[in-house]
C-alpha cells in the first residue's frame, strides 16, 4: 500500500459529488487485494467522528481492510444527515446512491481492492442509506451492516421519516419485494444469491425504535428468499438461534443468528438492553458512543468474514 493512514479524496457522479476520507492500514500490502468497508456517519457527524466512536480503524488495522468514510455536505442536508427518506436519493444512478457508488469505484481504481469483499455499513441515517446503497448496487456490495437503521425505502419524506423512526415503516414483506425489484439492474451485471445483513439496535434508543430492527430482518428475509429463487435454489428457509450475554460491568445483549437450510449464516441481529442512540462498544463514553455495549465494530467484521463468498 503506497499511502497509509488517512487519505482525503473527492468523487463525482450524476447525482453530485462528495468528499471522503479513506483509512489505509499499514497492514494492507501492495501485492494483496484488501477488503473495503464503506462506512456512513449519522446526522451532525463526519468521518473522524465515526472513526472515533466506532474504533473501526483499529479493527481494520488488525484485520487488514480499508475503510472509506464518505462525508455528507451541509449544503445537501443542514444536519449532515444522508437523505435516505427522499425519493431522489433512493435509487441506482441518481442522488446520493450514485455518489456513494462513485466513491467506492474511485477507491477501487486507486487501491488494490478485492471486488468480492466490498461492504456497506452505517449508523442511524447512515445505516438507512447503507441499506439503500446495497439494494441499488448489489454488483458493488457483498453485505450490509447497520446500527439504529430502517428497512429499504421506509420513508418518502422528512415528515414520514420521523414517524418511521418512532413506529416503524411499511409492511416489510412489501418492502422486501420492492428491494428485490430494485436490485435487478445490478444483478444483471453481477449475479448474487445472498445479501448478508447485520443489524444492531439498542432497546433504550429514543430516536429509532427497535421495531425497525425487526422490520429490517423481515424485509431482508424476503429479499434474500427472492435472490435464492432467482439463482434457482429450492427449499430456501431460515432458522433462528439466540444467545444471551453480558458485557462485564455493562449491558446484557441478545445475539440472534439466522442461518439458511445449509447452516450458513445469512443475517444477524444484536439487541442491546439499555443501549440508547449510540454506537455499541465505543472505546470511551461520549455523546454517540457507549462502551457498556458489546463491540459492534469487531462483531461486524467477524460477521462479514463468516459470510464471505455466500
Amino acid at each position: 500500500m503506497s499511502k497509509q493512514g488517512w487519505i482525503t479524496g473527492h468523487a463525482r457522479a450524476s447525482g453530485g459529488s462528495r468528499h471522503y476520507k479513506l483509512w489505509a492500514p499499514s497492514s494492507c500490502k501492495d501485492n494483496t487485494a484488501s477488503p473495503l468497508l464503506m462506512f456512513l456517519h449519522g446526522c451532525t457527524h463526519g468521518p473522524e467522528d465515526l472513526a472515533e466512536i466506532s474504533h473501526m480503524n483499529a479493527v481494520a488495522d488488525a484485520n487488514r481492510f480499508l475503510v472509506v468514510y464518505p462525508e455528507q455536505s451541509l449544503l445537501a442536508n443542514f444536519l449532515k444527515c444522508w437523505n435516505w427518506f427522499d425519493p431522489k436519493h433512493q435509487s441506482r444512478d441518481q442522488g446520493e446512491p450514485s455518489i456513494l457508488a462513485a466513491i467506492v469505484e474511485q477507491v477501487c481504481s486507486e487501491h488494490k481492492v478485492d471486488p468480492d469483499r466490498v461492504y456497506a455499513a452505517g449508523v442511524s441515517a447512515g445505516g438507512a442509506m447503507a441499506v439503500i446503497a446495497a439494494v441499488a448496487y448489489p454488483d458493488l456490495f457483498s453485505g450490509v451492516a447497520v446500527a439504529a437503521a430502517c428497512e429499504f425505502k421506509a420513508a418518502t419524506s422528512f415528515t414520514s421519516a420521523i414517524g418511521v423512526m418512532k413506529h416503524g415503516g411499511p409492511d416489510p414483506i412489501q418492502q422486501g419485494e420492492l428491494a428485490f425489484d430494485a436490485m435487478q439492474a445490478g444483478l444483471a451485471r453481477k449475479s448474487r444469491r445472498r445479501m448478508p445483513l447485520f443489524v444492531l439496535q439498542g432497546t433504550a434508543d429514543d430516536r429509532v425504535s427497535a421495531v425497525n430492527a425487526e422490520q429490517l430482518i423481515s424485509q431482508w428475509s424476503i429479499t434474500n428468499a427472492s435472490l435464492a429463487a432467482r439463482a434457482g435454489e429450492t427449499g430456501f428457509a431460515l432458522t433462528e438461534n439466540t444467545v444471551t450475554g453480558q458485557v462485564p460491568g455493562g449491558y446484557t445483549y441478545h445475539k440472534h443468528a439466522y442461518r439458511d437450510q445449509t447452516g450458513a449464516l445469512l443475517m444477524e441481529k444484536w439487541l442491546v438492553d439499555g443501549l440508547g442512540h449510540a454506537w455499541s462498544g465505543s472505546p470511551k463514553a461520549q455523546k454517540y458512543g457507549d462502551p457498556k455495549g458489546p463491540d459492534a465494530a469487531a462483531g461486524i467484521w467477524r460477521f462479514f468474514t463468516e459470510t464471505h463468498s455466500q
